[in-house]
């Protein structure tokens, strides 16, 4: 019944976007048949690479199936896919030029009924294809780490224990490394097939919701993530009270997992802690695998500085590397800037890298061995900021003030392990307060701002010299 199919090819059109259309779906054939009283949409693509791509569309194939035949339940819809016999088949690598003229020739081909395949592209997406600088094969496992790493791992697989990942961990642990690990393995995986990456930032997907919500136009913002084989989005603790970003959030997620597709997110929070999200949300980022980063051991952060000198081109003295992993514990990317200084300074210098050196450079970072505990930090945002721990502790609403307690929130959550809850003991709030406070503190130092950068300066200097020991 081709003209059903040609009706299903319209609903199709008015949904997708024209290229993909192109690509995909014009080119098929298509028909429908009912078997056992059940409508089956049987559809015929050039090959078998074709065939399964189409699966990810499965969802949309049976909606406009039901909607042509005006069926009010469209999953008792049947979609089959089968391949053509033809022997014309292109193995070769296409350029963005050959992808633009095959999408461009594709009306005149099929008004004139030739068996020519259209060139696919290696990876189809809305975007440049995404350059991911970290893999695998740079991140130092360790017992910090090491369930993340095997989950990230897993999930790039076609018989994944889960389709969902959600990492969580303090800043400067490694969820970004990971995360643009999954990233670069699947593009990798899928070399000769398209594929479809987001990677975005909750900050970038919530100011792109906004742009969609000023201008009503919801529908190609939802297709441009709904369609994805693979969403990777970074500090969704960000979505704090934000509920329409989070229903569409909500909305995307389920229409990517019903095509098959798989979603990673990370967070500085566990699921089970984020407090102003959507009961649905919450429950639907607990589904998948939940894995948290802790802070590296003594032997993790000696290999991550084997590792990363190697990378630098230089053998790092044993007895160097120890002393680093013992002085600088504060995460690995403080490691890794003491390193990358520590190079600099014997290259300027013309000098081995030697124990004394790297004091040298461990002074300037920290004088004296700091000691994070909530006295301490207290301390120390008081000073900074010249207020009192009574102020800190009072209901003032003063953006000064409000500052001050959410780079406490932040450092005490950094470097200490108390919990979100005996953190807001310490300042009369509720654990959920922490969480936005801390979620605000971020947002703002990743902005840049003026604010955002004496905030980032105060950290530093905090760090350096926070209840500092003699040696």
């Amino acid at each position: 019944m081709e003209t059903l199919w040609t009706q299903i090819q319209s609903r199709l059109r008015e949904i997708l976007p024209e290229a993909e259309y192109s690509v995909w779906i014009a080119t098929l054939k298509g028909e429908v048949e009912h078997k056992n009283e059940i409508p089956c949409l049987t559809l015929y693509a050039r090959n078998a690479h074709i065939a399964k791509y189409l699966r990810k569309y499965g969802v949309l194939f049976q909606e406009a199936t039901a909607k042509v035949l005006e069926m009010e339940n469209s999953a008792l819809v049947d979609v089959a896919y089968e391949t053509l016999n033809t022997d014309t088949t292109i193995i070769k690598p296409f350029s963005v030029e050959d992808v633009a003229k095959s999408i461009a020739t594709a009306p005149s081909m099929l008004a004139t009924g030739k068996n020519t395949q259209l060139l696919l592209p290696l990876r189809y997406s809305y975007e440049q294809p995404i350059e991911f600088k970290h893999s695998f094969d740079d991140f130092v496992v360790g017992p910090c780490n090491r369930l993340a790493m095997a989950a990230a791992e897993n999930i790039i697989q076609d018989n994944a224990l889960s389709n969902m990942l959600f990492l969580s961990s303090c800043s400067g642990l490694g969820k970004t490394h990971l995360t643009q690990a999954v990233g670069m393995a699947m593009q990798e995986k899928a070399k000769n097939l398209p594929l479809n990456v987001a990677y975005v930032s909750a900050e970038t997907f919530t100011s792109q919701f906004v742009q969609a919500s000023l201008s009503k136009d919801f529908d190609k913002f939802r297709q441009r993530y709904s369609l994805c084989d693979m969403l990777l989005l970074e500090d969704v603790h960000f979505f704090h009270g934000k509920d329409k970003t989070q229903e569409m959030l909500l909305s995307i997620i389920k229409a990517i997992h019903a095509r098959g597709g798989k979603v990673v997110l990370t967070s500085s929070f566990a699921p089970k802690d984020l407090e102003g999200l959507d009961s649905y949300l919450a429950s639907q980022f607990q589904s998948g695998f939940v894995a948290s980063i802790e802070k590296p051991d003594m032997e993790t952060r000696f290999n991550i500085l084997v590792e990363k000198s190697k990378k630098l081109g230089l053998i790092l003295p044993e007895t160097v590397a120890e002393l680093m992993a013992k002085r600088i514990d504060a995460d690995v990317r403080m490691l890794e800037s003491c390193l990358q200084n520590v190079v600099f300074r014997a290259k300027v210098l013309g000098t081995e890298i030697t124990e004394d050196l790297v004091y040298d450079v461990i002074n300037q970072v920290s004088h004296a061995e700091p000691c994070f505990d909530l006295p301490s930090i207290v301390d120390m945002v008081c000073k900074g900021f010249g207020v009192t721990r009574q102020q800190l502790q009072s209901n003032s609403r003063c953006r000064n003030n409000v500052l001050a307690r959410n780079l406490a929130f932040y450092l005490l959550r950094k470097h200490t392990d108390l919990t979100l809850d005996e953190i807001g003991q310490g300042f009369n709030r509720r654990h959920s307060t922490v969480i936005k406070g801390i979620s605000s503190l971020e947002e703002e130092v990743s902005k840049e701002s003026p604010v955002g950068r004496q905030l980032n300066d105060m950290i530093q200097k905090i760090e350096k010299n926070c209840g500092k020991k003699k040696k």
